[in-house]
């Protein structure tokens, strides 16, 4: 009882009452101050190996034991009472419970812990996140990247909701899995774009450099894409399709870099509410004769707007994150 009373003692899973008992036990003879003593060896002794080998789970139970047992062999008088004969039953006994308590938090924290998700949420803001394999992510505003703690263990597999661009680092034992929605983008190294915002009908994965896979598991579909290309999966039609990629603007809201050339106001319009995130309105009388011609590298969107306020005479009306074109003079 006292040896259970000990153990939790030294775990630091006592109450108030029973740390008063063992006190109270402890001053009782010097012999069990003694006691106390050698099971605190055994106890640190156990914790530093603990230490030592917690990064390797292939632990070889038995020969660690025995090797314990040889330790404390050549610690004991060639001679021995009864009574010490007892006491280092007792102290292996312990010991082996101890070890056990301490291997079982091992196991629980490698086997639970390791598969807890580390997860990156952007709000009004982009960031930029460097997985363990060296591979690169920019996330959009209003996206959240996660993967399990073992990422790169024996896969190399994250979940998306929103928006990100990748640069995947080479691996051809381990391809690069992007989970989103209900589909599917696989990659051995390469860099592209996906856009899957909840709010969105549609997923589209836009690539700049090597082949990406873009598949719906439960449609049984898939299309192949390569620099240039882009897959586009329709939610409500469960529709997935490849096609040129002819918007140079893709990148925008990361590069902030956007080019026109002769664009149509209405399109251009659609680009900046995309690059910015805003919802910027046109009224249906705009003349299709309205075109810009202008490339912005990092301007503010109320520079955007002045610019096109001056060479399309337009007047608008901003409330917020809305902004209301009443009219163009092209």
């Amino acid at each position: 009882m006292q040896d259970e009373l000990i153990i939790r003692h030294l775990t630091g899973g006592t109450s108030a009452e029973e740390e008063k008992q063992l006190l109270t036990w402890l001053a009782q003879l010097p012999e069990n101050e003694r006691y106390y003593d050698e099971l605190k060896k055994v106890f640190v002794l156990s914790s530093n190996h603990l230490t030592k080998t917690k990064q390797k789970i292939d632990v070889n139970v038995n020969q660690e034991w025995e090797k314990f047992l040889s330790t404390i062999e050549k610690k004991e008088a060639p001679v021995r009472t009864l009574v010490r004969e007892n006491q280092a039953r007792s102290w292996l006994r312990i010991a082996a419970t101890l070890l056990l308590v301490a291997v079982s938090g091992f196991v629980i924290n490698y086997f639970v812990f390791r598969n807890t998700d580390v997860k990156f949420q952007t709000a009004d803001n982009t960031q930029s996140v460097t997985l363990p394999d060296g591979s690169t992510i920019i996330l959009n505003k209003d996206s959240e990247l996660s993967y399990a703690s073992s990422f790169g263990e024996t896969n190399r597999t994250v979940n998306l909701k929103g928006e990100a661009f990748f640069e995947i680092e080479r691996d051809t034992k381990k391809p690069f899995i992007i989970s989103i929605s209900n589909a599917e983008i696989e990659v051995l190294g390469t860099s592209f774009n996906v856009q899957g915002y909840d709010n969105r009908k549609e997923i589209e994965v836009t690539v700049q450099t090597g082949l990406v896979k873009f598949s719906v598991p439960e449609e049984n579909k898939e299309v192949k894409l390569e620099a240039g290309q882009k897959g586009i999966y329709s939610k409500a039609a469960k529709d997935l399709k490849s096609a040129a990629n002819p918007d140079i603007n893709f990148l925008a809201w990361n590069t902030r870099k956007l080019v026109f050339t002769e664009n149509d106001l209405r399109s251009v319009i659609e680009t900046l509410n995309r690059t910015y995130q805003v919802n910027i309105t046109l009224p249906t009388n705009i003349p299709a004769s309205c075109v810009v011609t202008v490339t912005f590298d990092h301007q503010s969107l109320e520079s955007v707007l002045n610019v096109l306020k001056t060479t399309l005479n337009l007047e608008y009306r901003i409330t917020g994150n809305q902004v209301e074109i009443l009219s163009a003079g092209c």
